[in-house]
């Protein structure tokens, strides 16, 4: 049986153009708890010549910001200011005689020392070269993601659709190379999509089992008869891995992600990382008993494809990278099981079953966790944005010099506008404040260079007001406002 692990990370846009991090924590959080982690060990395991091998689906959005000189300079500072943090709680336990608190201070204190001095000495501060390296070295098989993370299945208009893809796939390549695979928020599909997947010679998807259109095994189908496959996760092994009420991070020896000073387990007792790291040890040993249990039943060709978030490992399942490293290196050294990634599956064991998929998600099949709620207003204001940035696609297709600087950041607002955190976070009830409210933000901005490029003549102000946004949401250096126009 062969074994596929798929990596997600994703973060919005969170960048703040000055000089101090403001805003950027849980971007710093993911870098610290979870990327930095995550290529670190990558990079021991092949030193090792161990046949490692996972799938990477990294949002554009997210590729930009770790490639960005301005967010590398503020992860430094904000780490330095947890370490000084950490350092006065040290010295508070000891002098109030806190014998756990200061062997915790310490214990945190000497890590993330370790995780800054590699980002800044191992890895010169640059991510997104060392996943490139290891995607050279066939460590990592990177997948393509919606330019902006956008929920392509409720976009109003197909260049929307065509733009976010084609953008999201030409900065992934820039950043770490050629690409096989889609990979789209939710674990979504929108029929139509293998036609333009086949044109740009993406050969296979990643999406859920209630997306098949038959009662079926959700075994890889053909969707475009050797072009275009589809995968599908094994939801009852994911469930050992996401779930905190069933699964692995909910065990009570493990951290409380929702403890601000890390003291306390998930049991509410005090925490120990000794005890809890052994555990996540145990649970690769329990996880890989469970593959072998599958194994048995199933073909030696036969796939079983695993996702596991950025946003879960190393965040709210602390000790999780310890499980990935031991679970990586048990699938490797494991006589009946083979590490491998979705589109080295595709290309050796293309498969013989023809199948359609129909519009659906991780989230039963229907759009809910996205369009509930007052994301219906949210809907309404973005599909009318998309057909204003048709229309200024179609009005100016030879817009040169600042009209089309113009033209270039209304489209990059409008990217902004359509990540897919924001109808996520008004469908589950949040109110339109902090960063539920960022999309209101960046469609105002788009209204505002949308009306500035009907202008013949630019004023003092307003090419003030363009570099500004230039400046403070600069992302896509190459995007191309054309991308929005109507195939003719």
């Amino acid at each position: 049986m062969q074994i596929a692990f798929l990596f997600i990370a994703h973060m919005p846009y969170v960048r703040h153009a000055g000089p101090q991090p403001e805003g950027e924590d849980a971007l710093h959080a993911m870098i610290a708890q979870s990327l930095l982690p995550f290529v670190e060990m990558l990079v021991e395991l092949h030193s090792t010549r161990l046949p490692i091998q996972v799938g990477l689906a990294c949002s554009p959005l997210l590729l930009e910001q770790l490639a960005d000189p301005l967010v590398q300079k503020h992860f430094v500072l904000w780490m330095e200011k947890v370490i000084a943090q950490r350092e006065a709680s040290l010295a508070e336990a000891e002098a109030r005689g806190d014998t756990h608190a200061a062997y915790l201070e310490r214990f945190y204190v000497e890590w993330i020392e370790q995780r800054l001095s590699a980002f800044t000495e191992r890895f010169n501060r640059h991510l997104p070269a060392w996943l490139r390296e290891l995607t050279v070295a066939r460590v990592i098989e990177p997948l393509a993601c919606p330019a902006s993370y956008a929920y392509l299945p409720l976009l109003g208009r197909e260049e929307s659709v065509h733009a976010q893809i084609e953008c999201g796939m030409l900065h992934t390549t820039r950043h770490l190379g050629r690409l096989d695979g889609l990979w789209l928020p939710g674990c979504s599909w929108r029929p139509g999509l293998e036609g333009m997947m086949a044109e740009i010679g993406l050969r296979y998807v990643v999406a859920d089992r209630s997306s098949l259109v038959a009662q079926q095994p959700p075994t890889p189908i053909n969707v475009i008869p050797g072009r275009v496959a589809a995968l599908f996760p094994d939801e009852d092994l994911a469930r050992h891995i996401w779930s905190e009420d069933l699964g692995y991070p909910g065990d009570p020896l493990y951290r409380d992600p929702d403890d601000p000073s890390g003291y306390h387990a998930r049991s509410g007792a005090l925490y120990d990382p000794y005890h809890a790291l052994r555990r996540a040890q145990n649970h690769a040993v329990h996880f890989t008993q469970l593959l072998v249990a599958e194994e048995a039943r199933a073909g030696a060709d036969d796939l079983r494809l695993i996702l596991l978030d950025a946003a879960q490992l190393g965040t709210r399942w602390v000790e999780g990278p310890t499980w990935l490293q031991a679970m990586l290196m048990l699938s490797t050294t494991h006589g009946s099981l083979r590490l491998t990634t979705p589109g080295a599956y595709v290309r050796n064991h293309r498969p013989r079953v023809q199948g359609l998929l129909k519009e659906g998600s991780w989230a039963a099949g229907v759009h809910g966790a996205w369009q509930g709620g007052v994301a219906e207003v949210y809907w309404q204001e973005i599909h009318r944005a998309e057909e204003a940035m048709v229309e200024l696609a179609l009005a100016f297709p030879d817009a040169v010099a600042e009209h089309e600087r113009l033209l270039n950041q209304a489209a990059r607002e409008l990217f902004l506008a359509q990540t897919s955190d924001w109808p996520a976070l008004l469908s589950a009830g949040a109110g339109e404040e902090g960063w539920a409210a960022r999309w209101r933000t960046y469609l105002q901005r788009f209204s505002q260079l949308a009306e500035l490029a009907r202008h013949r003549h630019l004023q003092e102000a307003d090419l003030a007001l363009l570099g500004q946004l230039e400046e403070e949401d600069g992302l896509f250096a190459s995007l191309n406002y054309r991308i929005f126009a109507p195939a003719s």
